[in-house]
């Protein structure tokens, strides 16, 4: 089973700190660096990429040179990139974001290897959450592997996506709960 943390800079401002405290980031298998509003992006990609060891995959959000040169094992494709997986070296593991039907559509177009779905569970400021069912649906349309994401914070909730099919889930808060 997958499991994907994603960092946010509301919980990994202090790198040291997230990987030597967050009990269950111990857990995950692939972690993607991603800070949306950052000025220090590269300096803090190249912090982060420290922290990977030989069980866990890294990935950066959107920026393939800068991932092909600090030694990134993946890039994850916000929904607005997903273009960029046609760009994307063969080496490196290509996810993409997805919402809805056409987003499918386009990682399968370009050659996703995972596509994250999002939100299952209801997740602040992600709009209205798409559910166990929408899940199903994007499993059934998505020639790439499905991870859940959006609200996953429990045991239970990881049980119910996995029941569905997918290869795993993916998280913020989940991982970084003690």
């Amino acid at each position: 089973m997958i499991k994907y943390a994603i960092s946010d800079p509301k919980f990994y401002s202090n790198l040291d700190y997230a990987f030597n405290n967050f009990i269950r980031l111990k857990e995950a298998n692939m972690l993607l660096f991603r800070d949306k509003n950052s000025n220090k992006y590269d300096k803090t990609a190249q912090e982060f990429i420290k922290f990977r060891s030989n069980n866990r995959k890294f990935l950066l959000q959107n920026d393939i040179d800068l991932a092909c040169k600090l030694g990134f094992d993946g890039i994850h494709f916000s929904s607005n990139f997903i273009h960029l997986l046609k760009d994307t070296p063969s080496n490196l593991i290509k996810i993409a974001s997805t919402h809805n039907i056409k987003e499918i559509e386009l990682a399968n177009q370009y050659g996703a290897d995972f596509i994250t779905f999002s939100p299952i569970f209801a997740t602040p400021n992600k709009g209205e959450p798409k559910g166990l069912e929408g899940l199903k649906e994007a499993i059934k349309m998505s020639k790439a592997k499905v991870i859940a994401l959006g609200g996953i914070m429990s045991a239970e909730q990881i049980c119910a996506v996995m029941k569905c099919g997918v290869a795993g889930f993916a998280s913020i808060r989940y991982f970084t709960l003690d």
